[in-house]
């Protein structure tokens, strides 16, 4: 089963989710929306069931992730 990584983090009001394999981004209002955002994304972009793989979610604090966009 294929794992994707999802990076999240904080911008502003809203949380930035990341699929870096795919090169995808959504957003998510709640932090509790982030999995699911992701997963639908995923499932969209890969053309498969929600449930056919695994997601790896990394949070990322914020003064983190202001660093990497550098």
């Amino acid at each position: 089963m294929t794992t994707y990584r999802v990076n999240v983090t904080r911008e502003g009001k809203w949380w930035m989710v990341a699929i870096p394999e795919l090169d995808e981004l959504t957003q998510a209002r709640r932090i509790g929306e982030a999995e699911a955002m992701a997963r639908d994304l995923i499932a969209l972009r890969t053309i498969t069931a929600p449930a056919s793989f695994n997601i790896d979610m990394h949070y990322i604090p914020e003064a983190n992730a202001r660093a990497e966009k550098g």
